[in-house]
Parts: structure tokens; C-alpha cells; sequence
């Protein structure tokens, strides 16, 4: 991919997040770390051009590097080689067979999902190789068959605490482990009220948990006290967000949307909310397409004093995305659910598809992404259907194409059912694997309903449930196989070839039956 198809771009999302001073960047609602993080190659590739004595790169903003194209080459390398690496580590987690590994990084490699991620600039890409990280953490703290070392804990608050700072819909995952040993848990009292001494799971529940809200605390202080030395205060930007989930309403009759805003303005708490939604009716009657977020807040800026009073906005903003949401109106119900739903009749492919269609972006507009004009992606010929027939070129982009949501929740529920099976017949409690595989796929869900609530559907938002479904179903497997070839070749084989902390592992204390 990195030889055949140019680096791409997640339209202007991705330049704002490589231009700007990340605290100016948070401040309009990106999230940091991928702000932080790219930087660094961005600046690498800026004084690699210096040293060849080529022409420099003039700087869209002074104190950030410029965009060069071996800036861009080395994030799209870095972003590559730490997806590949993400992957290496989690396939050897979840098995310790060989040829188990093979067949799953050949499955991995085939869905071209991941790699049109990494070979495109745009915090998504970090997003999901951090996921993949602490989902390989989790695996490690939930088949521990001792008490897990607090290495294990750390590393898995600092995965979680970076997942947060790379995108705020992974607040989610602080479910992750606390739901996971609280299905264990409460499993082990129903099934083995009266077999030995009580499990430790409630207890890595409750430091799960705690991990999790001191996760939860620390996120919003990262960018507060990053820009606390200049005139900026980070907030939350949701009001603006919804607006897109408000495109809905342009498939209304013009009397019908009249009284849905009449009765969402008689719920706002104050008169410049009133005023805000007057203006969106206003601006609705005036034109048929959906309204741009942007032209909207232009002019919704100048009821509270001009351009200086930005937050004041957002925080308006958010109040009438409120006074639409509780409760929701059946207008915006029935716009969530049909999103949710179609969503589950699509492939993983329309994804990777939808990533050239936003480096196409570019090209009806160059004056909103200037520093962009000197890169290969967008340099000579090109345009945006040359940059959309790159995935038409190569079957790669295909392979996954028959492959809907709802039949990757259906394999996953047969997967999930053999590896019961197999673990029922060998005697071996499923419970551990079986609850993080389904708080995986549960969690992916949740994430994505979310952005159903409050955005109008764009196929990056279903990253998360695919990306933890894949992870959900090679855990199974890879958990599957692994009893299998312990059956097949004896005990006392399986425990020599376990790795230290495997579920198979002798120790001192002696090795108590996972889940």
C-alpha cells in the first residue's frame, strides 16, 4: 500500500490536527494527542529537506513544523509500523500456536480496513492502533490465573488514558475490564457458590474501576493545563457536533419541522437558545440542502457579541442540543435508528472507501487546505476521481466486500459458541475469555450508537464496532484452538510450551483453572 496508493487525508480534520498549535486545534474540538504525536516526523521531514538543500516549505503557522513529503512519508511509516506491531502483540496474546498466528495475521492482513487507516494522516489512525494495544492489555490482565502484577494495571491506565486523549468517543472503554470481571464474578457465585475459596474478580472490578474514573479525571485536565499559559480554555464542543445530526430534519415537511422547532423552543432554558433555534428554522426555510455547521455558528456567534465570544456559543449550542435530545423527539429517534441500522447491512469496505473520498476533499477546497498544494497526493494531474479510482484499481479493497456487520455478528456468535463448547468439554471454565470477548463487541456498539445520537452517519464513526468485533472473534478463536491443541497434545506438553501468565503456566503457588 505505501509503494501503490499516495498518503491519504481525512479532509480538513487531518490538517487542522497537522497545522495548527494543538492547544488552537483542542480548542475546536480535536482531541490532542495525535496533534502532539505527528508532529514530531512532520518536524523530522522538515530538516531532512533542509539538509538536501531543497527548496524550503514555507510554514502555515510559524511555530509548527511544515508539510513536506517525507514529513508525511514518515507518519504514514510510523503509523504503519506501530499498526503492524499492535497487531504482532495482540495475535501473540491471544495464542501461543504457531500456525494459529499465522492463519490470523493472514485473516488480519486480508481486511483492508487498518491499513487505509495507517496509510492515512488523521487521529483515527492512532485510535485504532492504541485500541488494539489495550485490548491486547486486557486479554493479559483477564486470563492471569495469579493475582495480576500492578505492571499490568499501569500499563493498561496509561493505554486507556492515551485512547481517551486520541478520540473522546473511547471514553467508552473504561467499561472494558470493570464489566468484564463483574460477568466473572458474579458468574463464578451463580454457577460455584460453594467450590473453594471466593474469586479475586470483584476485587480487579473494583481496581478496574478505579483505574477507569481516575482515567475518566485525568483526560479533561491534559489539555486544560496544556494551554492553561495562553488565552485558550478547552471545552466541550457537542452543540456544534450535533448540528450534523440536525441534517436530519431537511427530510421533513416544512410545516412538520415548524413544530418540532416550536416545541424544542418552548424547552429551552433561556432566550438565547430561542434565539438560536429561530435561527436555524430561519436559515432551513431559506434553503433546501442541509445547513452548513460552520455558516450556521457564523452567524450564531453574532447574538452574543461577535467572533470573541466563541465558548459562550458552544455552551448555547449545548443547551439546545439538549432541549432536542431529552426527551428525544421522534423525529430525531427515528433518524438514530435508521442510521444504526442500515450501518448494519454495510461491509468494513465502505469505510476504506470513504477515506479517499475525503482525500478528495481537497480538491473543491484549496483555499481551506493550503499547505496541502505541494504534496504528491494532490500534486500534478490528480484530482478526486483519480484519488477514488486508486481503491477500484486494486482488488485488495475488495476482499472483504461480502462480509456485512450482521454476518460478522453471526460468526461471531458461532465462534463464541464453539469455543464454549470446547472449553465445556475439556473442563474448563470459558467464563474469563467468553465475558471480555462479549463486553468487546458490546462496547463497540455503544460507541457507535453514540455518534447515531449525535451526529448524522459517516462510515469513520463505525470504526470502533468492527475494529472490536474483529479483536472479539481472534480472541475466541485463538482461545479455541489453544484448548484444542492442549487436549490434543497432553497437559504436560501444553504447561512446557506455556509462556509465564498463560492460562496453562506452572508457578509456585500452583496453577488454579482459569475464569
Amino acid at each position: 500500500m505505501i509503494a501503490t496508493i499516495p498518503p491519504l487525508w481525512r479532509d480538513a480534520d487531518a490538517y487542522v490536527q497537522l497545522t495548527q498549535d494543538p492547544r488552537v486545534a483542542k480548542f475546536w474540538g480535536h482531541a490532542p494527542a495525535y496533534c502532539y504525536i505527528a508532529k514530531l516526523p512532520l518536524y523530522l521531514g522538515e530538516q531532512w529537506e533542509r539538509i538536501q538543500g531543497r527548496p524550503s516549505v514555507p510554514r502555515t503557522i510559524a511555530s509548527q513544523p511544515a508539510l513536506t513529503d517525507f514529513g508525511i512519508a514518515l507518519l504514514v511509516g510510523a503509523q504503519h509500523l506501530g499498526l503492524s506491531m499492535a497487531a504482532l502483540l495482540f495475535i501473540n496474546t491471544v495464542t501461543k500456536l504457531f500456525w494459529m498466528r499465522f492463519l490470523l495475521v493472514v485473516t488480519w492482513a486480508s481486511n483492508s480496513l487498518f491499513y487505509t487507516f495507517a496509510q492515512c494522516v488523521g487521529s483515527e489512525t492512532l485510535g485504532v492502533i492504541l485500541v488494539v494495544l489495550l485490548a491486547a492489555s486486557a486479554v493479559r490482565l483477564v486470563r492471569q490465573t495469579l493475582e495480576p502484577t500492578w505492571t499490568y494495571w499501569y500499563v493498561f491506565a496509561g493505554l486507556l488514558l492515551l485512547c481517551m486523549l486520541t478520540r473522546d468517543l473511547n471514553s467508552a472503554l473504561v467499561a472494558l475490564l470493570p464489566l468484564a470481571f463483574l460477568i466473572c464474578g458474579t458468574w463464578n457465585v451463580i454457577v460455584r457458590p460453594s467450590r473453594g475459596p471466593r474469586s479475586p474478580f470483584f476485587r480487579q472490578a473494583i481496581i478496574a474501576t478505579a483505574i477507569g474514573i481516575a482515567c475518566v479525571a485525568i483526560a479533561p485536565t491534559v489539555p486544560r493545563n496544556l494551554a492553561r499559559k495562553t488565552k485558550l480554555h478547552p471545552h466541550s464542543r457537542f452543540g456544534y457536533i450535533f448540528l450534523w445530526r440536525l441534517h436530519s430534519l431537511t427530510d421533513l415537511a416544512p410545516a412538520s419541522r415548524a413544530a418540532l422547532l416550536d416545541k424544542v423552543s418552548q424547552r429551552a432554558p433561556s432566550d438565547e437558545v430561542r434565539r438560536l433555534i429561530r435561527l436555524y428554522g430561519q436559515m432551513m426555510a431559506e434553503q433546501p440542502d442541509p445547513i452548513d455547521p460552520t455558516t450556521f455558528i457564523n452567524k450564531a456567534v453574532t447574538i452574543f457579541g461577535g467572533p470573541p465570544h466563541w465558548e459562550e456559543t458552544d455552551a448555547a449550542l449545548k443547551q439546545m442540543a439538549l432541549a432536542f435530545l431529552w426527551p428525544p423527539t421522534p423525529e430525531l429517534w427515528h433518524a438514530m435508528k435508521t442510521d444504526f441500522l442500515t450501518v448494519m447491512k454495510l461491509p468494513s469496505t465502505a469505510i476504506s472507501d470513504y477515506l479517499f473520498a475525503t482525500t478528495g476533499y481537497y480538491f473543491a477546497h484549496r483555499d481551506e487546505m493550503p499547505a496541502c498544494a505541494n504534496l504528491s497526493t494532490f500534486r500534478g494531474d490528480r484530482n478526486a476521481a483519480t484519488i477514488e479510482a486508486l481503491r477500484s484499481d486494486h482488488a485488495y479493497f475488495g476482499l472483504w466486500q461480502g462480509l456485512t456487520y450482521r454476518g460478522g455478528v453471526a460468526i461471531w456468535l458461532g465462534t463464541l459458541f464453539f469455543f464454549a463448547s470446547v472449553a465445556r468439554r475439556q473442563r474448563r471454565p470459558p467464563t474469563a475469555t467468553a465475558a471480555l470477548a462479549v463486553v468487546l463487541v458490546a462496547v463497540g456498539l455503544f460507541q457507535f450508537a453514540v455518534t447515531c445520537v449525535i451526529h448524522d452517519y459517516e462510515p469513520r464513526f463505525s470504526i470502533s464496532m468492527w475494529q472490536l468485533l474483529l479483536l472479539s472473534i481472534f480472541l475466541l478463536l485463538g482461545n479455541t484452538f489453544d484448548l484444542l491443541w492442549h487436549d490434543a497434545s497432553g497437559s504436560e506438553a501444553a504447561v512446557k510450551e506455556s509462556p509465564p501468565g498463560s492460562c496453562f503456566a506452572p508457578s509456585r503457588r500452583g496453577c488454579r483453572k482459569p475464569g
